[in-house]
Formats: structure tokens, sequence, C-alpha cells
């Protein structure tokens, strides 16, 4: 990361808003789809890990959700050193992809571990669980998504092909999310449901994610790294981590995106893991989780559908802030009657439908916000950009992990029982209606006050004519 110093004139590409040329071929972008499949999988069975710890192990709520706050605020300390590690990467393969080669085994691994809690004393448990999550995130999960995520900004500077990727990423990191929303829980129930079943489809699901992962790098081909900017006749002044954290924080569009991606992540963390208690303990029938999986497969087809026209009709922020306002009309609309499943049922849908878009153009608004950062200090941070983004993404995920442990102990759950009490059933009745409507809201807020995707093409003009100057 730093600032490019012009050695020698070169020719740069002109990019133009919207633009329709294609330069990432369609069967790459299929390729590095596979990186968000492959994460999202992972993501995904860690989203499940509440309920495995607390209904299938036998730990209490309440640690479980501080041991998950505690490990993954760590994990999240973590991203910053790997945004640095990142911006100082060369390589024979470039300068992030390689680590998602390195990754591919230890994400296999390091997964399988996750969910092969022996059965030991309930203190044993707790360490076991603590030592996993950390190897997990702190050495394979982190190493491998901020890589993934500055790809994009060195495979191309075209807005038009950075949503193309956002969505493809996003259609493929949604499909593997419904895979695991609609097969784990009744596939492992039908298995038996037990510690064993559990750590033998959990490693079917890490072999899938590793394999995902490993696709990704086959696909991708960086064109501004490092490497290829010194050979075009610049070079990276590298900035120390204090002044490229004061350049981030003084870039409001980034700040903008760090606060939508925190607290969508809350969003997120809530609707994998607490929808499984929603449909075992207000609906009666935990396979139910599965049908809304399956049921969520139509806005995603929807969804994806008409993400790339919308978004070339009327830019990724317009897009993106539409679909929340869809989805928090459907939350709102669950109050008429908060247990009724056929109601759920279809406001699941929209809600699934508006936050779509979000998900498509997510990492493409992030990545936009490198040029500002470099258009108004004339320094080029990718690495630490995605990196702290990504800090909050997970600090996000902690806290809407933890929010489930707390609130459910607060109700007065009990751990493996049939039934629960009306304080538990009002807490997870909080937990998939109440919190989301805040959630959306917040972002709702923190979009329409983004206005990057105007000011961008001219962003791009003016930085073209400083390295030609």
């Amino acid at each position: 990361m730093g600032t490019i110093v012009n050695k020698q004139p070169i020719v740069t590409e002109n990019v133009k808003p919207n633009q329709p040329e294609r330069e990432i071929p369609t069967r790459r972008l299929l390729g590095d789809s596979m990186g968000q499949f492959g994460l999202n999988i992972s993501s995904g069975l860690l989203g499940l890990i509440t309920y495995y710890y607390t209904d299938v192990v036998g730990v209490s709520a309440a640690i479980v959700g501080t041991v998950l706050l505690l490990t993954k605020i760590l994990d999240a300390f973590a991203d910053v050193g790997m945004g640095v590690l990142v911006d100082r990467t060369k390589s024979k393969y470039g300068q992030a992809r390689p680590w998602l080669r390195w990754m591919t085994i230890p994400m296999f691994v390091s997964l399988l571990l996750v969910f092969s809690v022996p059965d030991i004393s309930p203190t044993g448990k707790i360490i076991y669980a603590v030592v996993t999550n950390l190897i997990f995130y702190l050495f394979v999960y982190t190493p491998t998504s901020i890589p993934y995520s500055s790809l994009m900004a060195l495979t191309t500077r075209n807005n038009y092909e950075r949503s193309l990727m956002g969505i493809f990423r996003s259609a493929g990191g949604y499909l593997s999310g419904m895979i695991v929303a609609i097969a784990f829980i009744p596939v492992v129930t039908a298995m038996g449901g037990g510690r064993k079943e559990w750590t033998i489809l959990s490693g079917v699901f890490a072999a899938v994610a590793a394999i995902g992962i490993f696709v990704a790098f086959l696909s991708n081909k960086e064109k501004y790294n490092n490497v290829q900017l010194d050979e075009l006749g610049f070079f990276q002044d590298k900035v120390p981590l204090s002044q490229g954290l004061k350049m981030l924080f003084a870039n409001k569009y980034w700040v903008q995106i760090l606060i939508v991606m925190t607290v969508v992540n809350i969003l997120f963390a809530l609707n994998v893991a607490a929808g499984s208690y929603f449909a075992k303990y207000i609906w009666g029938n935990v396979s139910l989780v599965g049908l809304m999986g399956a049921i969520g497969l139509i806005p995603v087809i929807i969804g994806f559908s008409l993400s790339g026209p919308f978004i070339k009709r009327f830019g990724k922020r317009n897009t993106a802030l539409g679909g929340i306002i869809i989805a928090l009309i459907a939350a709102v609309i669950r109050l008429i009657s908060p247990e009724s499943i056929i109601l759920g049922l279809v406001c699941s849908i929209f809600q699934a439908l508006g936050t779509i878009p979000l998900m498509a153009v997510g990492t493409a608004l992030t990545t936009d916000t490198i040029e500002y950062g470099e258009w108004k200090f004339n320094k080029r941070l990718v690495g630490l950009t995605n990196s702290v983004i990504a800090f909050g993404s997970k600090v996000g995920t902690a806290v809407g992990t933890a929010m489930i442990g707390w609130l459910l102990a607060l109700g007065g759950y009990v751990e493996q029982a049939a039934t629960q009490g009306a304080g538990a059933k009002q807490a997870i009745i909080a937990l998939n209606i109440y919190v989301p409507i805040f959630i959306l809201l917040i972002l709702a807020v923190a979009l329409y006050k983004y206005k990057l995707d105007k000011e961008y093409p001219k962003i791009i003009q003016e930085l073209d004519a400083r390295k030609q100057a």
C-alpha cells in the first residue's frame, strides 16, 4: 500500500461508467465466484455453531455467546494485520491470489476440527471450542477472505465489471448459503443428529468449501497489483499502519460502507442461527428451517436475475437501498402475527429478496472507496481497505452470534430441552423479528448517505490524468 509514483509514462484504460464491454469473460467470473461459494459454505456452517454447541454438544448458551464473541473479536483484529500483509505480498501468482492456493487444505482441516468436539468435561469442551475457533478464523478464514476481497480491486477498475463480479460472487455465495440452510439440518437430523453425524456431514461440506477456494485461485488474473505496477514503471511507498488507518477514517464513503457491512453482518448472523431456534420452539419443527431455505431459492432467482439490469439502470447504491426498504417492509408486516408460519414464510421471501442487492454490490461498493481514497490522498490502500471492512464485518458477526446466546440466556433458555418457557420464546421472537427491523433501519439510513456512485466516473478520469501527466 502506498503512493503511486510515476517513473515513466504509460497508457491506462479509459474507464466509463456502466460501460458494457466485457473485460473479464463469463467463465472466469464463474470460477471467481466459486471462492465466495466456498467461503459462504464455511461461514454458513459456522452460523450453525451456536445451535451445535447448545443442542448437540450441550454447552450453556450464555457461555457460547461469550466465547464466540471473544474469538471473533480477536480474529477481527487479525484482519487489519492481514490487510497490511496483502499489500506487501509479491509472488509469481500476484499479490492476493496466492493466498487462496495456500489456504485450500487448511480450510478443509480446520473446519472439520471445529465440528469435532469430543465427549469430554464441560470445561474441556469450552477450551476445545475456543482453540478450534481461533485456529479456523485467525489462521485460515482471514488469510483467505481478505485476499479474496482484495482481488476485485486488483483484477479490474471498470465499474461495470466490478458490478458483474459482485453479482456472480454474491450468487455463488447465496447459493452455497442456501445449500447449508436447506440441506444441513434436515440431512444431519435424518442421519441421527448426534456428534458423529455432525462431524461427518461437516467434513463433506468442508471439502466442498476447500475445492471452491482452489477453483477461484485457478480462475483469477491480477492486473493492478504491486508486481504489475513495478513492471509498468510505478513503485509503491509503504505507508505506516497508523497513517493508513487515519486516511481510511478520513474517507467518508469508506466509513459509511464500514457501518453498512458491520451492521448487515449482525443481521446475517441472526438469520443463519436464530432461525433454527424459531423453527424448533415457535413453529414446533426444527426441519422447517430447511423449508425456509428452500423457499429462499425464489428470491435468489428473482433477485440475482434483476440485480444486473437494476444496477446498470439505477446504480449500485440505489439498487441496494431499494432492496433494504423492501426487506424492512416485510419485517414490519411479520409483527401482525409473529407466530404465523404462513406469514413468516411469505415475509421471509421478501426479506431475502431485499438483502440480495446489497450482497451483490457490497464488495464493489467497498472497492470503489479505494479509488476515492487514492484520489483524495494520492495513496492506494487495497489490502488495508478490505481488511478493516472485514474487521467490522466480523465484529458484526460476533455481536450477532453473541446476541443470540445472551438473549436466550436472558429469556431463561434451557439447553437441549424439548420445550421452552414464555421468556425464552419472546427472546427467540425478538431475535428473528424485532432486532432485524432495527438493523434494517440503520442500513437504510447509511446507504441513503452514500453518494460515491455519482462521483466515481470523474474520480477515475482524474486518476488516469495524474498517471499520464
